[in-house]
């Protein structure tokens, strides 16, 4: 079974540790081998696309190429996105790195975090590297004569968000939506006696009227209406006429 692309060493030819171990020459090197593909690397005017061209350093040792054709000078980002850059080169490519291995994308936050950029800076250049990625598929075709073009079926949503009008809208601060506290009593927390954690707690259930005087008994977890005359055992167990609550 053949290898997949994306486990050969193929696939990992530009990574953020090369990069971050380049020099501004080899930066350069590489940035003119991936924008000169055809050339390998070799500069070609953007002018008058003249194939013969050669270096005109500035005195700040900025890199600018001279055209033997028009004689005009240009430099590795002149007449693309990336023009008038004022970044290092080195963080451009690992911008694009970076923007390239992402499977599920990148947001613009996170790209300044690893760029040390502000939002905005990461943000256009996210914008520049997507539009870059446009124009390379940009007049592609579909189909044709004796052409058959397949395309997969989706479902997006499903769901429609019911239609919310103002004349059904409930404005729980009014008075008759809240619940009202009046009539309701509290008791002043007045130490008292501890109760007998060990005997089955008894208390008056709410359906007396229908059981009589019937009391609800809690023992191990479970509750039972006790009914009057009912036998227990000794052991404190079950008696004979219980009623199991739910």
């Amino acid at each position: 079974m053949a290898q997949h692309f994306l486990l050969s060493a193929r696939a990992r030819s530009l990574s953020v540790a090369q990069v971050g171990r380049m020099t501004d020459t080899q930066a350069e090197t590489m940035f003119a081998g991936i924008r000169w593909v055809e050339t390998n690397g070799k500069a070609v005017c953007p002018h008058c696309a003249y194939p013969t061209c050669y270096e005109a350093r500035r005195p700040n040792g900025a890199l600018r190429f001279r055209c033997k054709a028009c004689r005009k000078d240009f430099s590795l980002t002149s007449g693309t996105l990336f023009a008038f850059h004022k970044l290092p080169l080195q963080v451009y490519l690992t911008a694009i790195v970076i923007f390239c291995n992402e499977v599920k994308g990148k947001s613009a936050l996170a790209l300044s975090r690893d760029l040390c950029v502000q939002y905005k800076t990461a943000f256009v250049l996210a914008h520049k590297l997507r539009e870059a990625l446009s124009t390379e598929v940009k007049g592609y075709k579909l189909g044709g004569v004796g052409k058959t073009v397949e395309v997969d079926g989706a479902y997006f949503g499903g769901y429609v968000k019911p239609a919310n009008y103002k004349e059904n809208r409930r404005d729980r601060r009014l008075g008759n939506i809240q619940t009202s506290d009046l009539g309701r009593m509290q008791a002043p927390l007045t130490p008292g006696p501890q109760p007998d954690r060990q005997a089955p707690m008894r208390r008056r259930d709410p359906r007396a009227g229908r059981h009589g005087d019937a009391v609800r008994v809690q023992e191990r977890g479970v509750g039972y209406l006790l009914h009057p005359g009912a036998r227990r055992r000794r052991d404190g167990g079950s008696c004979r006429r219980r009623g199991k609550l739910g």
